[in-house]
């Protein structure tokens, strides 16, 4: 259920949105719907069998549904059987599994024809290994520049961003990590796409200590009349994008209908 679901609304983000001069938008997945303070959790780099597994353990006692931002290699060398076994397993726990192209390149770096070769045969990977379609993309490094924007225009991909990034990813502590988008959960005022590493441990220690916070936060800020963080799923934002569309699609169904209709009394008044 959980992957038809994710196949069917993650078209919904294929849309470009506008990019500055200075770099990708800001806040990373829009405002926020509700007023609520809201959080959505990615992760990069994955799936590693030794870390990932214990990452989807925690959420799925939290009840947290994420996204996952996946390299190709993954599925070329190492432990292949277990990386394809994660991809059912994040499916079916409602998580959502995106491009993080294929060798984790610097994109910045590449020429063009590099850059669409990154992008295009992760893609192919991932898909065929998820067995559904995965337009969802996030350039490693957060690198931007004109050919790599270009590039994503020309084959109408968006890019997805992050507002907190606590640099795990550098060899900083679990400790650390988790103090660090403790501070910036305690302080979130809108919308946040919170960026961490399923390979690392300090993301496997830090994330169990994040998401307890989040349900004492929670339990006290209900107590006192005080909007809750709230988590934003993929698929969520993935039905929240999508709702004009449909909408739109709703409406003109509508009218074409009663235009059929007018026909036929027309027809019966003749």
């Amino acid at each position: 259920m959980y992957r038809i679901l994710a196949a069917a609304l993650a078209v919904a983000l294929v849309t470009p949105s506008d990019v500055s001069a200075q770099g990708w938008p800001a806040p990373a997945a829009g405002l926020t719907r509700t007023g609520d303070p809201e959080i959505i959790f990615t992760f990069d780099d994955g799936p590693d069998p030794r870390t990932t597994e214990r990452v989807l353990e925690t959420l799925e006692q939290h009840q947290v549904s994420a996204i996952f931002f996946m390299v190709g290699w993954r599925f070329q060398r190492g432990d292949t059987v277990k990386s394809r076994a994660l991809v059912d397993r994040i499916l079916d726990g409602g998580h959502v599994i995106a491009n993080h192209t294929i060798t984790h390149a610097q994109l910045c770096g590449l020429q063009p024809e590099g850059i669409d070769q990154e992008i295009a045969g992760a893609r192919e990977i991932l898909e065929r290994e998820a067995r559904m379609s995965i337009p969802w993309f996030r350039t490693p490094y957060g690198a931007h520049c004109s050919r790599l924007v270009e590039s994503l225009t020309r084959n109408g991909i968006d890019h997805f961003h992050w507002d907190i990034d606590p640099q795990e990813w550098q060899g900083k502590s679990a400790k650390s990590t988790a103090a660090y988008v403790i501070k910036k959960l305690a302080r979130l005022d809108g919308r946040a796409v919170l960026l961490m590493h399923d390979t690392k441990p300090a993301t496997v220690a830090a994330l169990p200590e994040i998401l307890t916070w989040m349900q004492t936060e929670n339990a006290r800020r209900k107590s006192i009349g005080r909007r809750q963080i709230r988590v934003i799923s993929g698929p969520e934002l993935a039905a929240e994008r999508a709702a004009p569309t449909l909408a739109w699609l709703t409406q003109a169904r509508s009218e074409e209908h009663t235009s059929e209709l007018h026909s036929r009394q027309y027809i019966v008044c003749r």
